[in-house]
């Protein structure tokens, strides 16, 4: 058989529409080059359950459709789902993959859901933990319920709960929508709350953990409130008559305010003062109240000595004269110190009176000059102007003792008595110490002699000393 030119024409040229058809049918619609992994890489999900998810679903991303499921597998944790995925889109590694209901049929799909467009990205082999997977709620185990609660009502009961129900929620359709749309919206926040809530609940268990370990002392509380409660309706005639006088009683205390209201002020601003004083000094106070009673307890002791060898305390009297000698500097001379009279004359000083001499001085070791700074650690002087200064604490002077402490021997500030000896020349008659034991004495010329026949030797026909002052020698 011969062709003409023209069919030979027909036929290539139907031929070459027939190759272009059946490549653009198996590229566009068939996804050849798809199914033989052309253009595509495999990305592993892992899902806690399958949530309805079935192979050839699709895979989409940022609401455009990059793939589809290949393979659905259980595992003991759950489900993989295999994804070959378009390998021109660029999927951040940090997308959370979503299994979404297409239909009210259960058409299920993925959907990558990015949390930012940065990188890193997916790759042939990559797995997407099941940490940041989500699967829709299963219907069944709701079905389940609901077939059980419809299987417990009887059966000639079921329609009264129909007609009960119809009647119930009847004309209330817009009220039933917004408490849904409410409810949504409840849930959309608790659902981005998720975490904070997680956190409270897991906060919460020591505080309900503390409510176990307390509860007989709630118990307690309880019994103890619920005692109050019957004392109270057993006192019920006396709380009325609180409750019936006590207007009275607020109006008096009122007027006693209002009385007190010129000099309240006052005396609390005065105790502000004094508050600050304590807070300054409270070391201090917290110190005296610790040895106070250590110190009482030991004063007691006096009262009998050497009692159970305590060696607390010893009452003991001395006489000590000038020792150590007194302190005069820092203090007014004799011409300008008060009387005590009832003339205020001379007039009163504002500098600060204390013993101003060195701290390290043994005379009046327990001044003011030594009291410890309490803004100052470390620091002490007799002023809290020095205290709160820079300076340290400058003794007046060194409290020099001049000559014999006795007022009329060998003082110079003592005016001269007129002995009528020549100068220069010991007195012919003065008092010394004798010992009675050696016989020695000092003269008034500072020389030491002895004189033994001054002591009489006693016999044994002789009586004592005491006893010839008793007897007067007989």
């Amino acid at each position: 058989m011969i062709l003409s030119r023209f069919v030979k024409f027909q036929l290539i040229t139907f031929s070459i529409l027939t190759v272009i058809a059946l490549v653009a049918m198996g590229v566009v619609y068939m996804r050849l080059p798809a199914l033989m992994g052309i253009g595509r890489y495999i990305v592993t999900v892992e899902l806690p359950t399958s949530g309805g998810l079935y192979s050839s679903a699709n895979v989409s991303y940022r609401g455009s459709t990059i793939g589809t499921v290949t393979d659905v597998t259980p595992t003991a944790d759950g489900a993989l789902a295999t994804l070959r995925l378009d390998s021109s889109v660029q999927i951040p590694v940090s997308a959370h993959a979503n299994v979404h209901s297409r239909s009210a049929l259960g058409e299920q799909f993925v959907d990558f859901v990015p949390e930012s467009l940065d990188g890193p990205f997916l790759e042939d082999g990559d797995v997407v933990p099941s940490n940041r997977t989500a699967v829709p709620q299963d219907i069944a185990p709701m079905i389940d319920t609901l077939n059980n609660s419809l299987t417990a009502i009887p059966q000639q009961n079921l329609s009264t709960l129909i007609d009960e129900t119809h009647r119930a929620f009847e004309g209330s359709g817009g009220a039933l929508q917004r408490l849904l749309n409410g409810s949504d919206r409840i849930l959309d926040q608790a659902y981005v709350d998720a975490d904070a809530t997680t956190t409270l609940i897991n906060d919460s268990a020591p505080f309900l953990n503390s409510q176990v370990v307390s509860s007989p002392a709630i118990r307690g509380w309880v019994q103890n409130l619920s005692s109050i409660v019957q004392q109270a309706d057993a006192n019920d005639q006396h709380l009325r008559s609180i409750l019936e006088t006590g207007p009275e009683a607020a109006k008096e205390a009122t007027a006693l305010f209002q009385q007190l209201r010129p000099t309240a002020p006052l005396v609390l601003a005065n105790m502000t003062s004094l508050g600050q004083v304590a807070v300054t000094y409270n070391r201090s106070l917290e110190h005296l109240l610790v040895l106070f009673p250590a110190a009482i307890s030991a004063l007691k002791t006096i009262n009998v000595p050497n009692q159970d060898t305590t060696s607390r305390a010893f009452l003991d009297f001395n006489l000590n004269l000038n020792a150590p000698p007194p302190c005069t500097t820092g203090f007014l001379p004799a011409s300008e110190r008060r009387d005590g009279s009832a003339t205020d004359f001379p007039a009163r000083t504002t500098d600060p009176l204390y013993c101003a001499v060195p701290q390290d001085s043994s005379v009046a070791v327990r001044g003011a000059r030594n009291l410890p700074c309490m803004d100052t650690p470390g620091k002490r002087a007799p002023t809290v102007e020095i205290c709160k200064s820079d300076q340290p604490y400058a003794p007046a002077g060194t409290n020099p003792w001049v000559g014999d402490p006795t007022p009329t021997m060998n003082n110079p500030a003592a005016p001269a008595a007129d002995t009528g000896d020549p100068t220069g020349v010991p007195p012919q008659v003065g008092a010394a110490s004798y010992n009675p034991r050696s016989g020695e004495y000092q003269g008034s010329d500072g020389r030491t002699y002895v004189q033994t026949d001054l002591r009489r030797t006693q016999t044994h026909n002789e009586s004592s000393p005491i006893q010839a002052i008793l007897t007067g020698g007989h």
